[in-house]
């Protein structure tokens, strides 16, 4: 019975992963047909021509995605995935974590058979890819905030040479790399659809939650409305976010040591967990079997929990 217990674990283990995969680098491809499908023409006052792929937009969780249309559950989830970058659907990410969760419960399951240690499993594996979603939007965020003062430098000198800000924009999707490109052409692309360049402009704060990018589009919505020297209000904006920048990383740097601690402490009991069961298989089966052990167990998680968020509150310094 053991055996065909791991022999099924470790098949749905490949058949689950490999759906993951699928869902993930497939997402990914028929996004980047998505972009490439779009063809903008640089003239003015001349429509933009899109030209569409349906195979590629076809929806690989279907029956997740009528279950998320009745709530505002889609919206949410959809904001998230903007601001990580992915090119996904929120059902597609549904069904991410529920793989996910599903295969950690089985290989709990499988290697423990206890229900506590298939619970657990089935937390930390619904949480890798939300885990996963969260720290590409943190690198995302930190990649925006180190470009925005060159971008914020070449949006000044467009200005100063007699572009308009529409233009200035555009040059920065075009000659900037990633993610500041891609959110500069989505206000670009909004406003040829018939948006408002105030509106777009709101979107890209609603997208990317960027403090520095807040003050940018504060100041040109203001100069819009009362007028001013746009060029050397964005030159100023610029020299404040690049002396942010270098402040947070002498920050991050001197919160080196504490976020490591933070790791080590977090991952010490999961560690010494699995070397005791290896090592003597049966001195930890009291927490898995009684209903003690099971109070306990959740008392360790709960006490973690508050470890990592007051250690997370320590190193954390908002300037």
């Amino acid at each position: 019975m053991n055996t065909m217990l791991l022999a099924g674990a470790v098949l749905f283990l490949v058949a689950t992963g490999g759906a993951i995969a699928y869902l993930f680098s497939a997402g990914a491809r028929a996004g980047q047909k998505r972009l490439s499908s779009i063809a903008v023409e640089d003239t003015p006052n001349r429509p933009v021509v899109v030209k569409t792929d349906w195979p590629s937009l076809r929806d690989r969780a279907p029956i997740i995605t009528s279950l998320l249309q009745q709530t505002a559950i889609e919206d949410a989830l959809q904001l998230q995935i903007l601001r990580a970058g992915w090119l996904l659907r929120p059902s597609e990410l549904i069904a991410m974590i529920t793989g996910a969760g599903m295969l950690g419960a089985l290989i709990g399951l499988g290697t423990s058979q206890h229900w506590p240690v298939a619970v657990l499993g089935a937390g930390l594996g619904a949480a890798i890819p939300w885990v996963m979603l969260k720290t590409r939007q943190s690198s995302r965020a930190k990649a925006l905030n180190a470009q925005l003062p060159e971008a914020m430098d070449m949006l000044a000198s467009a200005l100063r040479s007699g572009f308009s800000f529409s233009r200035g924009l555009q040059l920065i999707a075009s000659q900037m790399h990633p993610p500041v490109s891609e959110e500069f052409f989505q206000v670009v692309e909004e406003v040829q659809f018939g948006a408002s360049l105030s509106e777009a402009l709101d979107n890209i704060i609603n997208r990317t939650q960027d403090y520095d990018l807040e003050l940018v589009v504060s100041a040109v919505q203001t100069q819009l409305e009362i007028g001013g020297n746009l060029a050397e209000i964005l030159d100023n904006i610029g020299g404040m976010i690049r002396e942010r920048v270098k402040l947070s990383g002498e920050i991050a740097a001197a919160t080196t040591e504490g976020r490591l601690s933070a790791g080590v402490l977090l991952a010490l009991p999961f560690g010494m967990a699995f070397l005791l069961s290896i090592s003597n298989p049966g001195y930890m089966e009291p927490l898995f079997i009684t209903h003690l052990g099971n109070i306990l167990l959740l008392i360790g998680a709960g006490l973690m929990g508050l470890g990592a968020i007051i250690i997370k509150k320590l190193v954390t310094i908002d300037i």
